[in-house]
């Protein structure tokens, strides 16, 4: 057989290769980049289109909002005027009704039904007045209920079977409370409502329609679809589901009747509604489809013209490369770079040229700057105020600055052969060499020792850092010594004086201590010690010492001396020995640094009973020589049984501005006014009748507006009767105050600043009746700090203190304002999430507090790496908060058993293993300097 000549690119030369290839290049690039610009081109117009019937059924969406709301407005405003002419009987109720026909615009129906669910008045007519009841209407529970307007789930009406919603606003009277309750019935079967948004359509075919998150028709086309389900009539529509489920934007399904369209859902703000529009796709991409045509007939065309001429015009292009490789081949031979004298034309290949002349001209350059940076790196070294050096594992040196080489006398010709300990007296070698032995095994040291100093001795300190290759062996180490004498000296002259302060403090007749901004001692003199039984006070926190009913007292002050502000003030106690009580006086002095910032306060502490007991005795004496009633911090009033006033005190003067006198033998009536008089009236009815009543009430001091407690006492007479009235108003404004500070210091945590345990509580059980009323569930995350012992043990609690406030900074942070982070108990936090509709949402909150954790905690002295092991379990319907968090437990249990560092999600009642989600950022935890 024959055997015919085969072509073989190999035996072609590199023109011609590069010829062929290149016209093989052009008719793939123009290929692609035609597929790829017709995907694009293909996706954004998709994309457009989807996108303009998204805005389309917004801004629908949007117009339905604002007739909802101008109805609202309209009924509000309508029910105002009922309130504001405090209409009572029915017939003018109605006749009023029957004013506003203009209403008829905005409903088919306007009616006012009484608190029992009767109608009362009909804009329809008369005739149906207390013959219609609904009571058992949601909508009207719910108004009655909240107090507050609503817009009703669809329904069809009883007396015309018309499918309608309602809209309600309730009229309240003076004390608040429902009377009847305005209804505005809208049909859905008219476009009295949408009006011509209910004629929008979306091409030629394409419509809007309209159905509640409960799966009810609300709007349609075909009418008699209205108020049935959205799978009334068979089979599912996979969009409209997801739309239901809470989905908006835009997606492509195949409706019930086998249309495969483009859909666009949006969700009203103001009711339950999801608008949507379908744009059957054969009609919305029709005009790409013909594009698309167009464009491959076009890059068949492109292709061949390009192609022949590419083919040309390359075999011209590349001769000048074979004039670049010979110079190549030139330049290797040379020690010397000489630049290329002819680099070719202004094209790619001319810049290969002259790209190969500046890389050969920046590798001499970068050789000289390379030696340029060893000279620097040795200049800076040397003048350092330290030694400075590099040992091999086998402790010689190899690189010594000029202060290391100076201090045994070398020179730089001794670098390679010094050894470590040639290079330092013996005496300092002898300390240094555990140390050196710890940075050999890979561990960076640090070592303060001594060392003779010209006859007296000097204090040095050495760091050791190791050079660790990338497989973990070692290399050698860095070494770099400071002479820290003056330092030390400075601290034993810090710790005599120390001292002395100490013997000072310890012999003055006072208590006397210090606190830092962190609110721990810091100092406390022997009289402090003896009075906590000589108990370690240093350190602690001063709530903890004092005790918590002991740290209230005194809180105003501390936190107005933490302010800045010099306080001194008085307070009662009790000898530790004895019951007798005692009087001390303390000044609380702030701390200040140099820039003027607060970091602390002074306290001293005297006894001055005998003092206080002396200004007693002098008050007491005083007491004596005043009238009673005119001292006592309240008003006054006794009344006779006509109600006028027989006697009030002198505080009507101080209080009011109102002389005693000008209130004697007048009727109370007549001395507070009508008004006044008319609100109390039934109060001191009930006191005239034998009870004791007692009120708050705001009124208008000379000082200002106060809140007064008042109290009616009966007056009785030996038989028992009531012949007259006490009334005693005290001022209990400042006990107000306090009992509102105290309530939220009762809810919240004093370091974080986050909810406490009991608050989180509280808003457990309103979430989990809200989750009850809504079907959703609810997310608790249960976390833990990963070895805070361990913290708190080597750092101490201030440090552990440090991170539980950074720690509660960031999971707040971390978490969506409608959410709530609290700290549970010590280094315990948890974490609710309302509204959940899936795990997807927990595992992200989760996710991102893990993420939030593992930047660094920048403590007062030093940085720490901290983590968090979280815990995730969400509500199935039916479990109680004691049972949740005992999922979460057992979650977080889980995840520290896993390594920390991550979350678990507890595993639901269906399934039969736990499911295990968690994020790979375990690693160790890591002091750093």
């Amino acid at each position: 057989m024959m055997r015919l000549p085969v072509l073989r690119l190999s035996r072609l030369g590199l023109r011609a290769r590069l010829s062929l290839g290149m016209v093989a290049v052009v008719l793939l690039t123009t290929l692609g980049v035609a597929t790829a610009a017709l995907f694009v081109v293909k996706r954004h117009m998709q994309e457009d289109i989807a996108n303009e019937q998204f805005d389309r059924i917004s801004a629908i969406a949007d117009a339905v909002d604002q007739k909802f709301l101008s109805r609202r407005t309209l009924l509000k405003t309508f029910g105002n005027s009922v309130e504001a002419q405090h209409i009572a009987d029915s017939k003018l109720l109605q006749d009023f009704v029957m004013q506003h026909k203009s209403l008829k615009e905005a409903f088919d129906n306007v009616a006012f039904v009484d608190r029992n669910g009767d109608l009362v008045a009909n804009l329809n007519g008369a005739d149906k007045i207390g013959k219609v009841n609904i009571k058992d209407r949601e909508y009207f529970l719910r108004t009655v209920a909240a107090k507050a307007g609503v817009i009703s789930q669809p329904y069809r009406n009883r007396l015309n079977g018309l499918a309608q919603i309602a809209m309600t606003e309730p009229v309240l009277n003076s004390q608040g409370e429902v009377v009847y309750v305005i209804s505005g019935a809208i049909s859905l079967k008219e476009q009295n409502f949408l009006g011509e948004l209910a004629n929008i359509k979306f091409g030629k075919s394409g419509y809007m329609f309209i159905a509640n998150t409960d799966g009810i028709v609300i709007d349609h086309p075909r009418k008699d679809l209205i108020l049935q389900s959205v799978n009334a009539e068979g089979g599912r529509n996979p969009a409209l589901d997801r739309a239901i489920a809470g989905f908006e934007g835009t997606a492509e399904a195949m409706n019930r009747v086998g249309v495969y369209g483009l859909y666009a859902f949006k969700r009203s703000s103001q009711t339950n509604w999801v608008l949507g529009g379908i744009y059957p796709r054969s009609e919305a991409f029709a005009r790409i489809e013909e594009i698309e045509r167009y464009t491959w007939a076009g890059a068949l065309l492109l292709t061949a013209l390009v192609g022949g001429l590419a083919f040309v015009v390359m075999r011209s292009q590349l001769m000048p490369l074979s004039q670049l490789h010979e110079h190549m081949q030139v330049s290797r031979a040379v020690s010397n770079y000489a630049p290329l004298e002819q680099v070719g034309p202004k094209d790619e290949i001319g810049d290969l040229s002259r790209t190969f002349d500046s890389l050969m001209l920046e590798r001499q350059i970068a050789h000289e700057r390379l030696r340029s940076s060893e000279r620097f790196l040795r200049d800076v070294t040397d003048n350092l105020p330290a030694v400075v050096a590099y040992f091999d594992r086998h402790q010689v040196c190899l690189f010594g600055n000029k202060a290391g080489l100076a201090m045994r006398g070398k020179t730089k010709a001794d670098i390679g052969t010094l050894t470590m300990k040639e290079s330092l007296p013996e005496a300092v070698y002898k300390q240094l060499e555990p140390e050196i032995a710890k940075v050999l095994a890979g561990t960076a040291t640090r070592y303060v020792g001594t060392y003779d100093r010209n006859g007296k001795e000097g204090f040095f300190e050495c760091h050791l850092v190791p050079d660790i290759g990338h497989a973990g062996e070692v290399f050698g180490y860095y070494v770099m010594t400071f002479d820290v004498t003056r330092q030390k000296v400075a601290e034993r002259e810090r710790a005599a004086g120390e001292a002395r302060i100490r013997t000072i403090t310890d012999n003055l007749p006072a208590l006397v201590s210090h606190v830092d901004a962190s609110l721990r001692y810091t100092f406390v003199n022997a009289h402090v010690r003896a009075l906590h039984d000589n108990a370690e006070l240093v350190g602690q926190s001063m709530a903890d010492v004092r005790g918590i009913e002991d740290f209230k007292m005194v809180e105003p002050y501390v936190q107005r001396v933490l302010a800045g502000e010099a306080v001194t003030f008085e307070m009662t106690g009790y000898r530790t020995r004895g019951l007798s009580q005692n009087w001390y006086q303390s000044h609380y002095i702030p701390d200040r640094d140099q820039e003027g910032i607060v970091r602390g306060f002074y306290a001293m502490t005297f006894d001055v009973t005998e003092r206080k007991r002396a200004e007693i005795r002098s008050a007491e004496s005083e007491k004596r020589l005043r009238g009673l009633t005119d001292n006592v911090p309240a008003l006054l009033t006794e009344l006779d049984r006509d109600e006028r006033v027989v006697f009030c005190n002198g505080r009507y003067l101080t209080w009011l501005g109102i002389p005693p006198s000008s209130m004697m033998n007048r009727p109370i009536r007549e001395a507070v006014g009508d008004a006044h008089y008319e609100m109390r009236k039934p109060l001191l009815a009930r006191a005239f009748a034998g009870e004791e009543v007692s009120f708050e009430q705001t009124a208008k001091l000379l000082v200002g507006e106060r809140t007064l407690q008042t109290t009616y006492l009966p007056q009785r007479n030996a038989e028992g009767e009531v012949v007259g009235l006490y009334i005693l108003a005290n001022d209990v404004s400042d006990l107000k105050q306090k009992q509102m500070q105290l309530d939220t210091l009762a809810r919240e945590d004093a370091l974080t600043g986050l909810p406490n345990r009991r608050s989180f509580e509280e808003h457990v059980r309103e979430a989990f009746a809200r989750s009850r009323r809504s079907h959703l569930p609810v997310c608790l995350m249960f976390l833990d700090i990963d070895y805070f012992k361990s913290i708190n043990d080597s750092l101490g609690h201030a440090a552990g203190d440090a991170v539980l406030k950074e720690f509660g900074r960031r999971l707040k942070e971390s978490v969506r304002e409608t959410d709530m982070a609290a700290r549970y108990a010590g280094d315990e936090f948890v974490v609710l999430l309302e509204g959940v509709t899936d795990a997807d949402e927990a595992r992200l909150v989760a996710g991102k507090v893990i993420s939030a954790m593992q930047p660094v905690f920048h403590l007062p002295s030093r940085t720490l790496q901290v983590t968090t092991s979280i815990g995730v379990a969400i509500s199935e319907g039916d479990e109680d908060f004691p049972a949740l968090l005992a999922c979460a437990d057992s979650a977080l249990y889980a995840a520290k058993k896993e390594g920390r560092n991550r979350f678990i999600m507890a595993a639901s009642r269906s399934e039969t293993q736990e499911a295990r989600y968690g994020s790979s950022f375990a690693r160790r935890e890591q002091l750093v300097q």
